[in-house]
């Protein structure tokens, strides 16, 4: 890698980006200071309770959010892109509603945040009413010159419940996805999203996920071009697994599944998921987390041997990528 390179990609390393749902006041900054209940209302993993006026329509439209981006190193905030509600390009569709039997206040989750290789970033929200859940995809490019804003809605899912939380753009220009066949828990399986038309596609070749685990923050190294996520079981201990899509088992012809390191901080194992994961652009893999219920996130690095979690600082994000 010559200088110019080396250089270009430790910036790129640097910066991070970020989505938390839209706030009146500007979520600025990652200082203590402000972890206060604007902060915990627009990052709260939970998610963001819906008004009446907004479920009514919730299949065809997506929530106004914000994506900002940060520098790592010093924690100020390098730029703030409000993006606004939008409908759904493929509102002809039709997404089949699912009666819930047992009555909740409807809510809305950001479940992923990833860069597309084209400059696009795509967020996923899901939204939970009583009349089922929905899922839409929203792309959105920064660059004022082609700046882009459009909305989809996922659909094809084997079951109706189903909800995509976890999405990624592969090396190899795919969009992997980690679906969940009861509205966020297990069981879980792997699928693949169409870019132009949110249709899930089933490969039988994609790794089958343990019935009785939670699946989610899906990220690829840039250096070893390995693809991530997280696994947690029932008693609650959180760990790194690798997809390997380049071998197969010998009975089912699937790609493998390889559990790795137990994450922990402080020398405890974590007792709740990852909000996310993201690689730098040098390889280095970041998470945030909420682990004590605290007003705003947590924005850490995780070693990948070991499962050692070391925090970096504040984060007033739900979902993180980087751009490269």
């Amino acid at each position: 890698m010559n200088s110019n390179m080396q250089e270009s990609a430790v910036q790129t390393s640097s910066i991070i980006y970020g989505v938390h749902f839209a706030a009146k006041k500007n979520l600025s900054m990652v200082s203590t200071s402000v972890a206060n209940e604007t902060a915990k209302k627009n990052c709260n993993p939970a998610g963001k309770p819906l008004h009446t006026s907004e479920v009514e329509n919730i299949a065809h439209t997506t929530p106004e959010i914000s994506l900002i981006s940060l520098d790592i190193e010093t924690g100020k905030q390098l730029s703030h892109s409000p993006i606004s509600v939008n409908t759904v390009e493929n509102k002809n569709i039709r997404t089949p509603d699912v009666h819930k039997a047992f009555h909740s206040n409807p809510y809305e989750r950001l479940t992923s945040l990833t860069h597309l290789s084209n400059g696009t970033f795509i967020i996923t929200c899901v939204a939970r009413t009583q009349n089922g859940d929905f899922n839409r995809l929203i792309f959105f490019n920064r660059d004022k010159s082609s700046r882009t804003h459009k909305a989809l809605k996922v659909w094809g899912f084997q079951q109706d419940s189903s909800t995509l939380e976890s999405l990624l753009e592969t090396q190899d220009g795919k969009l992997l996805g980690i679906v969940s066949l009861r509205g966020g828990v297990p069981p879980f399986e792997l699928a693949t999203i169409d870019y132009e038309t949110g249709k899930v596609t089933y490969d039988p070749l994609l790794p089958d996920l343990q019935p009785d685990r939670r699946y989610s923050n899906l990220a690829q190294s840039p250096v070893n071009r390995k693809i991530y996520a997280t696994s947690m079981g029932m008693g609650y201990s959180l760990h790194l697994v690798q997809l390997d899509m380049e071998n197969n088992s010998v009975m089912t012809g699937k790609a493998l599944i390889i559990k790795l390191s137990e994450l922990h901080f402080n020398n405890k194992p974590l007792e709740s998921d990852l909000l996310s994961l993201a690689f730098s652009s040098l390889g280095k893999l970041y998470a945030v987390a909420n682990l004590n219920h605290e007003p705003m996130n947590s924005l850490f690095t995780v070693d990948i041997d070991t499962g050692e979690m070391t925090l970096v600082r504040k984060l007033a994000v739900i979902k993180i990528a980087f751009a490269y």
